[in-house]
């Protein structure tokens, strides 16, 4: 039953582990996000504890009906607006995660990839899953957090299939997103959930590892490396960062 739970807190956005008898919460959740959960929790008569970071279920069996209540709990706001200087490169080089992101302002069919990809170290301000109507969006906090999800999105990627194509809009614009191509025009929203979970999981999993990689292959003198970035656009700072990517490949793998 726990893993039951675990799962369906993760595809609501959660960071879990299903433990012997408890829910694991990781540190990349925020704090705020006990408060609500436990309103939620209550709300649907599940006998419970909630003990800092570990979530104990007493109960035997939880319904399917209170589970997908659980998954498909509406965002309640949207995302606050950027911090300070999460558009810049000392931040993006620097930062061995993106800012921790609360649960509930997150949409269902994105939250869990917005969760990895801050995790990862890449920083995003406002999503959308398109609630089954429209296509879904994640925008990026400036050109070379685009431009690096980019490239780890095609080196993990170019070979997974999707129910839509994904890719990245406006890279010529400061409001660049990741969205997705629908075939026949129509969204199903479980459909949009099963290929952000496939992105999410597989980014957590090499989270630190891609973080790391980012300060190492960028890190050192900021100041200069900020200067040329500025002066490139899009499409020259993802081959810029891509020449780099590949030659710190190579060098590793001798």
């Amino acid at each position: 039953m726990n893993t039951l739970l675990a799962n369906t807190l993760e595809m609501r956005g959660f960071l879990v582990k299903p433990i012997d008898n408890y829910i694991y919460f990781s540190q990349g959740n925020k704090l705020e996000d006990f408060s609500q959960l436990e309103r939620l929790l209550a709300s649907l008569d599940l006998k419970f504890t909630l003990d800092g970071n570990k979530l104990f279920i007493l109960e035997d069996e939880i319904l399917t009906t209170i589970l997908n209540q659980i998954l498909w709990y509406p965002a309640r706001n949207h995302e606050s607006d950027s911090g300070a200087g999460w558009y810049g490169w000392k931040y993006f080089i620097k930062r061995n995660h993106g800012p921790k992101i609360k649960t509930f302002v997150l949409e269902t069919g994105v939250a869990l990839l917005v969760k990895a990809i801050s995790a990862a170290g890449i920083v995003t301000d406002v999503s959308c899953d398109g609630h089954g109507r429209r296509a879904p969006r994640i925008f990026f906090c400036g050109k070379q957090n685009a431009a690096w999800f980019k490239l780890i999105f095609e080196n993990k990627f170019s070979d997974t299939s999707f129910h839509y194509e994904w890719y990245l809009k406006n890279t010529e614009s400061i409001s660049i997103a990741l969205t997705a191509k629908s075939k026949d025009g129509r969204w199903d929203l479980e459909k949009v959930l099963e290929d952000t979970l496939l992105m999410a999981r597989s980014i957590l999993k090499e989270a630190n590892k891609q973080s790391k990689m980012k300060k190492e292959i960028f890190g050192g003198n900021y100041k200069t490396t900020r200067k040329i970035v500025k002066e490139m656009d899009f499409e020259e700072l993802y081959k810029w960062m891509k020449h780099r990517y590949d030659a710190y490949h190579s060098k590793i793998s001798y």
